[in-house]
């Protein structure tokens, strides 16, 4: 099977409400969209009868990692102060970073951050940090 490159063109991140039943907004101004961080956590388990006294390990939990999405910041704009407003709460909710038309990872998770910049030449920005909560799924 032949497989081809994608590029960010097309993609977007959106997030359900806190309210239920919840509904999707997708976030306006979406530059680039970044999953980092995702590991097993490993726990030594060597003993002195450990042979050649190599250190041994076994994996334990897993951590999901973070999302960083960089974009233009928009004052006031409805979707960037909804996630605004999610974030203030503390609450988990889901995402879905959708790439072209035909796939998404959906996650669960908590808006850690949100930083605006304002360099004097440049668009304003804002950066958003979203720590996983739970599994992805890559569909």
């Amino acid at each position: 099977m032949s497989q081809t490159p994608i590029t960010g063109i097309g993609d977007s991140l959106e997030f359900a409400s806190v309210a239920s039943p919840a509904t999707f907004t997708t976030l306006n101004g979406v530059q680039s969209i970044s999953f980092s961080g995702d590991k097993v956590a490993t726990e030594k388990t060597t003993t002195m009868a450990t042979v050649d006294g190599v250190d041994v390990f076994i994996g334990s939990t897993q951590d999901p990692g973070s999302v960083d999405v960089k974009c233009l910041f928009y004052p006031g704009e409805t979707s960037q102060v909804a996630l605004e407003a999610i974030r203030l709460s503390g609450a988990t909710v889901n995402f879905k970073a959708l790439y072209g038309s035909s796939n998404t990872t959906s996650f669960s998770g908590i808006v850690e951050s949100m930083t605006r910049a304002f360099p004097l030449e440049k668009p304003a920005t804002l950066d958003v940090k979203i720590k996983l909560s739970g599994p992805w799924t890559l569909a």
